[in-house]
């Protein structure tokens, strides 16, 4: 339920409407304030603290509200634990790639509704593996999450860039390396997971 404060015009929902909106236009939340989001929504700055108790609080919560665009629990009805994994992994790298969502996973832990939501199902899918759910849980979300950031951060267009510019003669299989294909790292894992296609 949405708490309203004095001003009926004002609530949880638009404030994190005004914070969204400035993230996908500056792309990262260290570039926003209170004051900022404040004056998107059209309010002082002491207005913010009837809603939220800090700048943190606010990107706590649309953080969980992005992890909600995943709707994991649909993955539930798919039928097949593997296909719904790589289905989730499509919809994890769909909503990775929107400015400002690893900027905000990366700000704090995320422990909302949805984040729980989203670790409850692939405990679920993955509860008829070779390794526990919480492993396989651990396993597959550090790997998606560390792949994603070392992509947002320059690791691999780095990488890239030293390899056009030079040879690397004493580096050959970085030299020669092809691009990451996030489908075929997801099967490996499955497979170590002891998941396989169940619509085979």
């Amino acid at each position: 339920m949405q708490r309203r404060g004095p001003r009926g015009d004002i609530d949880e929902a638009r404030i994190l409407r005004a914070a969204d909106a400035l993230l996908a236009e500056r792309g990262d939340i260290d570039r926003i304030s209170l004051r900022s989001i404040a004056a998107e929504v059209g309010v002082a700055v002491n207005a913010l603290y009837t809603y939220f108790p800090s700048l943190r609080a606010i990107w706590h919560d649309l953080a969980d509200e992005r992890l909600g665009l995943l709707r994991p629990t649909e993955l539930l009805d798919i039928g097949c634990s593997h296909c719904a994994v790589l289905e989730l992994v499509d919809r994890a790298g769909a909503m990775a790639a929107a400015p400002g969502t690893l900027s905000l996973l990366r700000a704090q832990p995320v422990l909302g509704r949805n984040s729980f939501a989203l670790s409850e199902t692939i405990m679920t899918l993955t509860e008829h593996g070779s390794i526990s759910p919480r492993n396989a849980h651990d396993l597959i979300v550090g790997w998606f999450y560390g792949s994603s950031v070392l992509d947002s951060e320059g690791w691999t267009s780095g990488t890239d860039e030293i390899r056009a510019s030079e040879p690397l003669p004493e580096f050959p299989r970085i030299a020669d390396r092809d691009a990451a294909d996030r489908h075929e790292q997801a099967e490996a894992i499955l497979r170590g997971i002891g998941l396989s296609c169940q619509r085979l």
